[in-house]
C-alpha cells in the first residue's frame, strides 16, 4: 500500500451551531477551496459529536465544485482531538461523481491529516493505492519476527 497525494482543502466554518444536551452535537456549515489534481470551491455540513473526552467526530458531507466543472460528492469521517494550537484531524473520505474526468474517484478510498486552527482549517488528503502485499511481510512473516525479537533472537 502505498499513499498518493491528491489535494490539500483550506476552508472555515462561517456558520456554526452546538447544541448542549447529553451529547453536544455540532453543526458546522464549511467554506473554502480545493487544491492538488483537484482544484475547486469547497463547501459542506459537518455533523459532528463532541465526545466526553472531549475529541470531536467529524461526519461531514459535501461538495467539490471543480474549476473544469464537475461536481465531487464527499463523505469524510474521522477524528478531531485537541492540541495546544487547536485540533489534529485524522480521518477517511470518498467521493462520488458523474464526471468522467473524476471517475476512479468513485472507488478510491483516500485517508486524511490536518488541523484546525480556530477559523483555519487545514486538510490534506491522498488516495490509498493498492499494490500487491509482499509474501515475505505477510501476517505469520510479521507475528514470527515479533516473536523472534521478543525471545532475544536476531
Amino acid at each position: 500500500m502505498r499513499l498518493a497525494p491528491l489535494y490539500t482543502v483550506r476552508f472555515s466554518y462561517p456558520e456554526h451551531y452546538l447544541s448542549r444536551g447529553p451529547d453536544t452535537l455540532g453543526l458546522f456549515l464549511a467554506e473554502g477551496r480545493v487544491r492538488g489534481q483537484v482544484n475547486g470551491r469547497f463547501r459542506g455540513l459537518n455533523h459532528a459529536r463532541l465526545r466526553s473526552d472531549d475529541v470531536y467526530l467529524p461526519d461531514f458531507h459535501g461538495v467539490i465544485e471543480t474549476d473544469d466543472g464537475a461536481l465531487l460528492a464527499f463523505h469524510l469521517r474521522g477524528l478531531a482531538r485537541k492540541s495546544d494550537y487547536g485540533r489534529e484531524v485524522t480521518g477517511t473520505i470518498v467521493h462520488n461523481t458523474g464526471s468522467a474526468r473524476y471517475a476512479r474517484l468513485n472507488d478510491a478510498v483516500c485517508v486524511l491529516a490536518g488541523e484546525a486552527r480556530r477559523d483555519d482549517i487545514r486538510i490534506e488528503v491522498a488516495e490509498v493505492m493498492w499494490e500487491p502485499v509482499d509474501p515475505r511481510r505477510s501476517g505469520a512473516a510479521l507475528t514470527r519476527e515479533s516473536s523472534e525479537r521478543g525471545r532475544g533472537s536476531t
